[in-house]
């Protein structure tokens, strides 16, 4: 079979996550692998430029997502080419404990802490299910494929544009902007309020592609199982 990432030769097959497929067709071999860890790498370099850029919350959050785009192309790449060949173990505390600090963020925001937004909960639960591709026990049925429905509807969230209607603020730009202002009229663009935390129109970009390849991830693991 082929080893893309974490259901490839070196972390989901070894660890149990994929059997014997027999008649099952291999839904993860090396050339998607390879793509799979090209996009990831590309999302984690939007991120970071974002990173670079920012400071404070949003620069963290950006860091999140860093990670996670980095778990995820390791988790694609063939075994011989995996640019961060991690124990599995490693990469499953890692995503526990920023999924704990995601989650604690939120939770200082309900209890007015800090400024409430409730994208942290949404990061909480995307790093916990990246925790969860990356445990050595066999996935749940259940939960595997209740994560691929979240995933797989917050993609089609990213794509509508929609989370940034709740993100500390208005949108930063709508789709509804996205033509020519009248001539001799600069272009309005809206501007976040300081507790926003998604940046410029391609981080929903660069977050559809996150999602939807968790999703089949996540799908192609427990069906090759």
């Amino acid at each position: 079979m082929g080893g893309a990432g974490g259901a490839g030769s070196h972390h989901g097959m070894a660890m149990g996550h994929l059997g014997s497929v027999g008649a099952t067709p291999d839904l993860l071999p090396d050339w998607l692998g390879i793509i799979g860890a090209v996009i990831f790498l590309l999302v984690a370099g939007a991120h970071l430029g974002h990173l670079a850029m920012t400071s404070g919350e949003r620069r963290r959050w950006h860091v999140l997502h860093v990670a996670m785009a980095l778990g995820m192309a390791s988790m694609y790449a063939p075994a011989r080419v995996d640019p961060l060949p991690f124990a599995a173990e490693v990469w499953q505390l890692a995503f526990v404990a920023l999924a704990l600090a995601a989650g604690t963020r939120w939770l200082c925001g309900l209890a007015g802490l800090a400024s409430n937004n409730p994208l942290w909960l949404l990061t909480a639960i995307d790093l916990g299910a990246m925790a969860y591709m990356w445990t050595e026990s066999d996935f749940v049925p259940a939960l595997t494929w209740a994560l691929v429905a979240y995933l797989v509807l917050e993609a089609c969230l990213w794509v509508a544009n929609a989370y940034r209607q709740i993100d500390g603020g208005p949108p930063l730009i709508h789709w509804s902007m996205m033509r020519p202002a009248p001539e001799g009229a600069a272009l309005a663009v809206s501007t976040a309020r300081s507790g926003a935390l998604i940046g410029s129109l391609d981080i929903s970009v660069s977050m559809t592609a996150m999602t939807i390849g968790m999703a089949y991830m996540l799908a192609a693991m427990q069906l090759m199982s």
